[in-house]
């Protein structure tokens, strides 16, 4: 797989992290580090920081996705004004 961005240092490696959650069950903030190790300013803005160690491992990332933990869509849900429910 290859990503890419116009520098290469922010969006691409912020994409290929969470790509990395996702396969390989690992923690954003492992993630961060590595990627700061191998691709020296890579991750260069505190939202791209916060957003990798927001993440524990997969369950967390495909959470935020709205998928189910096997990676299937989250069934729709209807919010009002006395909670949500499923449709």
């Amino acid at each position: 797989v290859v990503v890419h961005c116009k520098g290469g240092f922010g969006r691409s490696v912020v994409l290929a992290c969470c790509l990395a959650i996702d396969r390989f069950d690992l923690p954003g903030a492992a993630l961060l580090g590595w990627a700061r190790v191998v691709r020296p300013g890579a991750i260069n803005t505190i939202e791209q920081e916060l957003f990798l160690q927001s993440f524990a491992g997969r369950a967390d990332m495909r959470k935020f996705a709205g998928l189910t933990a096997n990676g299937d869509p989250s069934p729709p849900t209807t919010c009002g004004p006395f909670g949500c429910s499923l449709q």
